[in-house]
């Protein structure tokens, strides 16, 4: 059974936002090379076996909706993934999600016909515009700055920074354009090299510089 689009920001909020958390860049050691495309059917997998270690854009493989979930062997360091495959971006769901898996992760798919890993084999550490769903490092896909942060209009989701720093600044918003569910339209901050920013629930946030 596909997540409701308010059940997908909940838990999106309940994996990742903790408040005063922070992460080992380490994480970011996971060797590229060893991502291989691959496409999987519904299923619980080990990363290891089934899917190389790596960093992965996931899509749907013939556009049908459904479930791509995974969980981190270290649960404080590594990215989570909770998201609703698809086109229908008024659901909550999203066309790709971004993430880096390390061995020993478990992912899971649900009501997808199958799902596409494709490795990512660029990253662009001069983008100050926008990021999409997944999970991201400043000072590898977005430079580090002040930044006013936006949905793309008609969306909500959930914005998450994790600073680097045990004393830095942890950010956890509910962006969109509904204030009575504690939607908030924009947020300010200030991003740090090795900081971790999360996207979930939407296809999109746009940064401005402040």
């Amino acid at each position: 059974m596909l997540l409701s689009s308010i059940a997908a920001v909940t838990l999106s909020t309940t994996f990742l936002g903790t408040s005063g958390l922070t992460f080992n860049p380490t994480q970011e050691t996971v060797v590229y090379a060893k991502a291989k495309q691959a496409t999987l059917i519904p299923g619980s997998y080990k990363v290891g076996s089934e899917l190389k270690p790596g960093r992965y854009t996931i899509t749907s493989s013939d556009g049908s909706s459904g479930n791509i979930s995974s969980m981190p062997k270290k649960s404080l360091h590594g990215d989570t993934i909770n998201e609703i495959l698809g086109s229908e971006t008024d659901m909550s769901q999203v066309p790709s999600v971004t993430a880096t898996l390390a061995k020993g992760d478990k992912v899971k798919i649900e009501g997808l016909t199958s799902a596409t890993f494709t490795p990512v084999k660029k990253r662009n550490k001069k983008n100050n515009t926008a990021l999409a769903t997944g999970s991201w490092i400043v000072g590898k896909d977005i430079k580090k700055g002040k930044y006013t942060v936006t949905p793309v209009d008609g969306q909500s989701g959930n914005f998450i920074v994790i600073p680097k720093s045990t004393f830095g600044d942890t950010t956890n918003e509910v962006l969109g354009g509904d204030t009575d569910m504690s939607q908030v339209p924009k947020v300010n901050v200030k991003l740090h090299n090795g900081d971790k920013v999360e996207v979930a629930g939407m296809t999109q946030v746009n940064f401005a510089k402040r």
